[in-house]
């Protein structure tokens, strides 16, 4: 599975940056994420709630912030775990000033376990770019409304700390 974009938020890379890396801006924007919570400097270990077809379930996920250069790129490693297989891959961003916005892109890949392998490719991947850009404007939106992208949670979904 291979996916990749751009998007344009409307804010500084600091605060893109930031927000990417703050437990409380991921549990907002991460679609149907439940829990999130830091368990190393740059590691996080949470909980996804997905109702899509072929994805229902709730999946056990970490990720880890492997290189940084801030407030420039990141790189991140990471796997999702649920009973119908499992999915591990990596992600690179690079995030890159355009007047008063941030232009994100992306790239990832990722492998497939378990009975979620059985299915299309295409159809996998369709679905996580659809997460992708479904978060994405979930970031763009709180960083309208908290502008260092941090804090307040916005977020009508329930929400869970550790």
């Amino acid at each position: 599975m291979n996916v990749a974009g751009t998007c344009s938020l409307a804010a500084d890379r600091d605060a893109v940056f930031a927000a990417i890396c703050d437990p409380e801006a991921l549990l907002d924007v991460i679609p149907g994420c439940q829990e999130i919570h830091q368990v190393g400097e740059t590691e996080y270990q949470g909980r996804l709630s997905i109702r899509l077809p072929a994805f229902v379930g709730s999946y056990a996920t970490t990720v880890r912030l492997v290189s940084a250069d801030p407030p420039a790129f990141g790189r991140l490693e990471g796997r999702v775990d649920g009973a119908v297989g499992s999915i591990s891959g990596a992600a690179t961003f690079r995030l890159t000033e355009q007047g008063d916005t941030t232009v994100v892109e992306y790239e990832g890949h990722g492998t497939v376990d378990g009975p979620l392998a059985k299915l299309d490719s295409r159809f996998v991947e369709g679905i996580a770019r659809s997460l992708i850009n479904e978060g994405l404007a979930r970031l763009d939106r709180r960083l309208q409304t908290t502008p260092d992208g941090v804090g307040q949670i916005t977020s009508a979904e329930p929400e869970t700390r550790s």
